[in-house]
C-alpha cells in the first residue's frame, strides 16, 4: 500500500483511484457519410454521446488533447459498410494530421466492419482522427442506424 493510503475495515478507501477523463464517444449520425473509392478518407463522426472535456470537435472530426491531460489514453472506432462489396476496407487512426499512423486495421473483405482499439501516449495538443478506405469500385456510404452507434470513435484517459 502507498504512503499516504489509507483502507479502512468498513471498506472505504482514500488516497487512491480516480476517473478516466477526459473520455468522448462520437458516431456519425445520419446516412450521409460516404467513402469515395480506393481514397483515404477522414471520417466525421458528427454527433457525440458524451465529451467530458470537449476535446472532440464534430466539424473537424478530431480528438485533441486537453490542457494538462497529457498521458495513455485508450482509443477505438468502427466502421461498418454492409451494402457494398469490396475487397479491402480499411480503418486507421492518426496521429497530428500526419503519415505517423496510432493503429491500423487489417484489409477486410466488405460488406463487414473495420474496426482498431489501441492504447497511445499523447500529449497536449496531439490530434487524433480516424480515416476509412474502401474499393468496391464508387463511393459507398457508411450503414446508419437510428437506434444504435454502429460508426463510432471512442476514446479515455488511463489511470496511471
Amino acid at each position: 500500500v502507498p504512503s499516504g493510503v489509507t483502507i479502512a475495515n468498513s471498506g472505504t478507501a482514500t488516497g487512491f483511484g480516480g476517473t478516466n477523463t477526459p473520455a468522448f464517444l462520437a458516431y456519425v449520425s445520419g446516412s450521409n457519410f460516404s467513402l469515395p473509392n480506393d481514397t483515404y478518407t477522414k471520417v466525421v463522426f458528427n454527433s457525440e454521446k458524451y465529451d467530458t472535456a470537449s476535446a472532440y470537435d464534430t466539424s473537424t472530426a478530431l480528438f485533441t488533447v486537453p490542457s494538462g491531460q497529457a498521458g495513455k489514453y485508450f482509443l477505438s472506432g468502427m466502421l461498418y459498410m454492409g451494402g457494398a462489396s469490396a475487397s479491402r476496407f480499411i480503418l486507421r487512426m492518426r496521429l497530428n494530421n500526419s503519415s505517423s499512423l496510432i493503429f491500423m486495421d487489417g484489409e477486410k473483405t466488405a460488406p463487414c466492419c473495420a474496426f482498431a482499439s489501441t492504447v497511445a501516449s499523447l500529449s497536449v495538443g496531439d490530434t487524433v482522427q480516424i480515416d476509412g478506405i474502401q474499393n468496391s469500385g464508387s463511393a459507398q456510404n457508411l450503414d446508419y442506424s437510428s437506434t444504435a452507434e454502429i460508426n463510432y470513435f471512442f476514446g479515455y484517459k488511463l489511470i496511471e
